[in-house]
């Protein structure tokens, strides 16, 4: 799933082809736009967009005279870029297609939401409205809200469940993904089935700093998570990678998918585990596989 810094270059992209344009070209195919279209369309069209941004692992686009258009990836969307303009044939993953005035075009792919509408996206759309503080905000905006995360995070409703869950929940700190919370995770030397209750408050002050640094840093390396330093040195040692990694793609993160591979700290074996994450209404547990090095964080439930 893209993760707040994926959704912030998607951001980006669109917003460098679309931004200042009309639109020429807004159509739909989930159920909810595609409606609001087939009545409103006219009203969009010939419209500026003004501003393309990432809230989190959402996607906005304001447009004048207060409309918007807001998509969520999901697991397997994406949004493809074409400067040089649309295709003329539609792909049967298309779920959204913007076409502007000088006929460049965004096309959304296999994403399940994508809405359009009028009024202020950030109180119209509810997911929007519940979100915690952006783990990667824009400049000038102010830095991350630690007192927010805080609150959030200590609530009544969180403090018996695992960090490594909680770091999930997009109404605590809107933008973390499973990768991000493995690497914040390790980087913070934390126990992701610690209780929030047992934190220490060196270890929310160590979460306030690594949060953002990591964001960050995923943000300017498309994804990756160490530095520099540590990038090369796994590139320049195989025996740091899996056989057939490339050791370009295959260096980029401290734990997630490095199941046995040594540890770049103390050399044991990252571990991984399924991590109950959240239950359904119907009572079903969600879980993901989180990862880590049971000794830098000190995973008691790895060595059981």
């Amino acid at each position: 799933m893209p993760e707040g810094p994926e959704v912030r270059r998607y951001a980006d992209s669109l917003h460098g082809i679309l931004a200042g344009k009309q639109i020429h070209v807004i159509s739909a195919r989930t159920k909810a736009a595609k409606k609001y279209l087939a009545e409103n369309e006219v009203h969009l069209t010939g419209k500026r967009i003004e501003r393309v941004f990432a809230r989190g692992k959402n996607l906005i686009g304001l447009v004048e005279n207060q409309y918007y258009f807001y998509s969520h990836l999901m697991m397997w969307g994406r949004w493809d870029v074409r400067p040089e303009g649309a295709p003329s044939e539609v792909d049967r993953r298309e779920r959204a297609r913007i076409v502007v005035a000088d006929g460049s075009a965004a096309i959304l792919l296999s994403a399940p939401i994508f809405e359009v509408g009028q009024g202020d996206p950030l109180e119209e759309i509810e997911p929007l409205r519940l979100l915690g503080p952006d783990i990667l905000p824009y400049p000038g905006t102010g830095p991350f809200d630690q007192t927010c995360f805080r609150e959030r995070l200590q609530s009544p409703i969180n403090r018996e469940r695992a960090i490594g869950a909680v770091l999930l929940d997009q109404t605590v700190a809107a933008g973390i993904g499973n990768y991000l919370r493995a690497e914040m995770l390790f980087l913070c030397r934390m126990d992701p089935f610690a209780l929030v209750s047992d934190l220490s408050e060196e270890m929310v002050a160590a979460l306030c700093e690594i949060i953002p640094l990591v964001a960050a840093r995923a943000y300017a390396g498309h994804g990756t998570t160490v530095t520099d330093d540590d990038h090369r040195r796994m590139a320049d040692d195989r025996s740091l990678l899996y056989p057939n990694a490339s050791p370009e793609w295959g260096s980029r993160h401290y734990v997630f998918r490095r199941t046995n591979l040594p540890c770049l700290v103390c050399g044991e074996k990252i571990r991984q585990k399924r991590q109950v994450t959240r239950q359904t209404e119907e009572g079903e547990d969600k879980e993901r596989i989180i990862f880590f090095c049971p000794n830098c964080q000190n995973v008691e439930i790895a060595r059981k």
